[in-house]
């Protein structure tokens, strides 16, 4: 019975690992990228209420979110109701779609280029029309 279990174990372990290990990623990501320019924006912050005022700062601040709060509700909007009239099939297999085409877009990429596949189909040169043919007699 060991035989038969230790691959599951392996593949279920194996999953596992990986999913730690991206997780773990993600947050040494956010540590060392996001929280250096959440650190400057609060200093800036700080300086600028010392030099404009507080009042001015804040009316500055409460644009800037307001405005880019108004956009990011309406597209979770619109989202939410793309997500809300999908089948359940769908909502199911998306997300397992999403990890196939991002790991087969990391470990594949197509031979062919879009410039080679244009090249290839481009209309073919003309054959010896009369006119060509007759300017070879010509000369």
């Amino acid at each position: 019975m060991d035989y038969v279990l230790a691959p599951v174990f392996w593949i279920l372990s194996f999953i596992f690992n990986l999913a730690v290990w991206v997780i773990w990623q993600l947050f040494w990501i956010a540590f060392w990228l996001i929280l250096p320019i959440v650190v400057v924006a609060f200093v800036a912050l700080r300086i600028a209420e010392r030099v404009l005022g507080r009042d001015r700062v804040a009316a500055w601040v409460k644009a800037r979110t307001a405005k880019y709060g108004a956009a990011a509700s309406q597209r979770a909007r619109r989202i939410t109701f793309a997500l809300g009239v999908a089948p359940l099939r769908v909502l199911f297999w998306f997300p397992i779609y999403a990890m196939w085409h991002s790991i087969i877009s990391l470990l594949w990429r197509p031979k062919w280029s879009p410039w080679q596949r244009a090249w290839s189909r481009r209309s073919p040169p003309p054959r010896n029309s009369e006119s060509i043919a007759g300017d070879k007699k010509r000369a």
